[in-house]
């Protein structure tokens, strides 16, 4: 399509005109077609995005900038549009791959529990203290500074270095983050 031409039918188009958005969609349909088929999608989600981005295109029509290459506004939004659904589709695929169920038995929270009180056992005496009241005993990290005399940011170290030795010890045991 001529430049000029097409600034003129932007024009129009915003202005509400359906006769010069009819010619765009039959101008760039076959172009964003032809562009999504090379990125090996779906041809009924090529269909879906290419009337969703028409439907931006109308929606938007009032905000159009003159000179505004509409090719490349146009593949912007198809583009956008199929990532958004491709990147769905394996959301939605990896939460139905992940197991559903162990083989092995769950660990009961007694076992659960011992297993946090042995890794506990296992930090230096200070930071065991400060993990303790911080995360079980449910203490500001201000209330356990001032009952242990010690700063904010040493309680605050205290309980990064607890946490980050526990996720270590955890993901040995097979639990992941």
């Amino acid at each position: 399509m001529q430049l000029i031409n097409e600034q003129a039918l932007i024009i129009q188009l915003k202005e509400g005109d359906e006769i010069a958005f009819r010619e765009l969609y039959h101008a760039y349909s076959e172009v964003l077609y032809s562009f999504l088929v090379k990125l090996n999608v779906q041809r009924e989600d090529i269909k879906d995005v290419i009337q969703q981005t028409f439907t931006k295109l109308w929606e938007n029509r009032s905000g159009l900038k003159e000179g505004l290459s509409l090719k490349a506004y146009l593949m912007t939004i198809a583009k956008n549009d199929i990532y958004n659904i491709v990147k769905k589709r394996l959301t939605e695929k990896k939460h139905q791959t992940a197991p559903q169920e162990s083989e092995e038995p769950a660990l009961q929270a007694s076992e659960v529990r011992d297993l946090l009180y042995n890794i506990l056992q296992e930090l230096p005496h200070k930071r065991r203290e400060v993990f303790t009241m911080s995360r079980i005993e449910g203490y500001s990290n201000k209330e356990i500074a001032e009952m242990l005399n010690i700063t904010k940011s040493t309680v605050e170290n205290h309980i990064n270095l607890s946490t980050r030795q526990l996720k270590g010890v955890l993901k040995k045991f097979g639990f992941s983050e």
